[in-house]
């Protein structure tokens, strides 16, 4: 894995994602749903569960994160794929406050339990570990994207440090990187959510407990 910030969290091998992201879409509840989103776009748990409707365009198909919100202080613009796009739809005909991932019973935004609770709901049914035969985390999911992008796709460098939201360490590099290669970007989200889903699951958006 490459930043310190993914090593130090346990990642399921990317071989192991379709039929991980399966068992998630058995899942009910915001929960889930979160934990889906959040690994479809390799975000850190904060961006998700604090997400408001306001930040999305579906019609251009992009989220855009307010540098508030960003570990890096930068505005963050997210390319989504079809499968994103779909997921945030089914999610806004429930819509019940700003937030895309409230807690049901308040309205408020999901607390950070919400996603490590389905992931040890998920372990009780079976034990889902990385290579090293330790139970996997939710942020280790970042490190599973990178470790795919690397291994399975010809995408360049900066290219995979963008869609992870990465500060780019080379002055050089940062001083004329000026753009945030979106078309790139949503080539490889899209390419990777296509390989999220590869065991297709069919299934409504479930919010039940």
């Amino acid at each position: 894995c490459a930043p310190d910030e993914e090593c130090a969290h346990a990642s399921l091998h990317y071989f192991d994602l379709p039929d991980f992201m399966a068992s998630l879409q058995e899942e009910d509840g915001m929960g889930a749903r979160a934990l889906e989103f959040c690994i479809l776009n390799a975000n850190r748990t904060a961006e998700v569960l604090d997400a408001t409707w306001n930040e999305f365009d579906l019609k251009e198909g992009v989220w855009s994160i307010p540098a508030r919100r960003m570990k890096g202080r930068e505005r963050h613009t997210i390319p989504l794929s079809k499968q994103s796009i779909a997921l945030v739809r089914q999610l806004k005909e429930l819509k019940i406050s700003e937030y895309v991932f409230p807690n049901r019973s308040n309205g408020k935004s999901l607390s950070q339990a919400g996603m490590s609770s389905v992931l040890k709901r998920m372990n009780k049914i079976k034990e889902w570990k990385d290579i090293h035969g330790k139970l996997i985390t939710v942020h280790g999911f970042r490190g599973c994207f990178k470790t795919w992008t690397t291994e399975k796709t010809d995408t360049d460098w900066l290219t995979g440090e963008m869609a992870l939201a990465h500060k780019i360490k080379d002055k050089s590099s940062a001083t004329y990187q000026k753009g945030q290669l979106i078309d790139k970007r949503r080539r490889l989200m899209q390419t990777y959510s296509d390989y999220v889903y590869a065991t297709p699951v069919e299934k409504v958006v479930q919010l039940r407990g």
